[in-house]
């Protein structure tokens, strides 16, 4: 059955490693299948840091779909053990295993800095991982950028330090929101907005929307002969 195409133009953010350093690599179906499917559950998220755990994995339906067409014989849990353990040991996924009430939780995130010194930090303080909605902590600016534009790369984090350490932090927020809006998800983009703010001045829309125009200006001002004239390109 052909493929009927996609609903939405929206697409999910993606490193470019994936597909450079990776998937050229990979030769296990279901390393490839279990990879692409934790990007695509991770790229939905929230939370500071992304990350989803074995009893997730087990109970996805689309993914146990996915892995069933890779082998009809063989067990889902080995098929999803067998991938997952692929990518870990690649470097692409990182697996933290952390004692909760009696059983142990295993949890798989992206390999990245910010995510490799979050589980180093909970490995060696044997530290119980609470629940993901009892996360209450903001996220730092490289943590921001992650949840909503995409990974970080050791290079990015420099400039995201020095542009927390050069904006306030609101601009940055919202500069990542205008990204988000404007479907131009990239650290270019926001910093070309925080430049802009930094050299004319932030106003938002609903500032604009309040102040009143000066009608004088335009009509007995500077501008009044052009206002007389009309605003036709011949006039100017």
């Amino acid at each position: 059955m052909a493929f009927a195409g996609f609903s939405t133009d929206t697409l999910v953010s993606l490193p470019p490693e994936l597909f450079s350093e990776v998937i050229p690599n990979i030769t296990l179906p279901s390393e490839l299948k279990v990879t692409l499917h934790i990007f695509y559950r991770l790229s939905r998220q929230r939370v500071t840091p992304r990350r989803v755990s074995w009893d997730e994995l087990h109970s996805d339906v689309l993914l146990r779909r996915s892995l069933r067409s890779v082998s009809k014989l063989r067990p889902f849990d080995d098929l999803l053990s067998e991938g997952l353990g692929a990518a870990v040991r690649r470097g692409t996924l990182l697996h933290l295993a952390l004692p909760v009430e009696e059983r142990v939780h295993n949890w798989y995130l992206v390999h990245t800095t910010l995510n490799r010194t979050w589980v180093e930090r909970l490995t060696n303080a044997r530290t119980v991982l609470a629940p993901t909605s009892e996360l209450p902590e903001r996220p730092s600016v490289i943590g921001l950028y992650e949840q909503n534009i995409g990974l970080v790369t050791p290079m990015l984090i420099d400039e995201l330090r020095e542009a927390e350490e050069r904006y306030p932090r609101e601009w940055i927020e919202e500069a990542m929101r205008e990204a988000v809006r404007s479907n131009a998800r990239s650290w270019r983009y926001i910093r070309k907005v925080l430049e802009r703010w930094a050299a004319n001045g932030r106003q938002d829309a609903a500032d604009r929307a309040e102040r009143p125009i000066d009608i004088e200006k335009y009509t007995s001002g500077e501008f009044d002969g052009l206002f007389r004239r009309g605003s036709d390109e011949s006039d100017l």
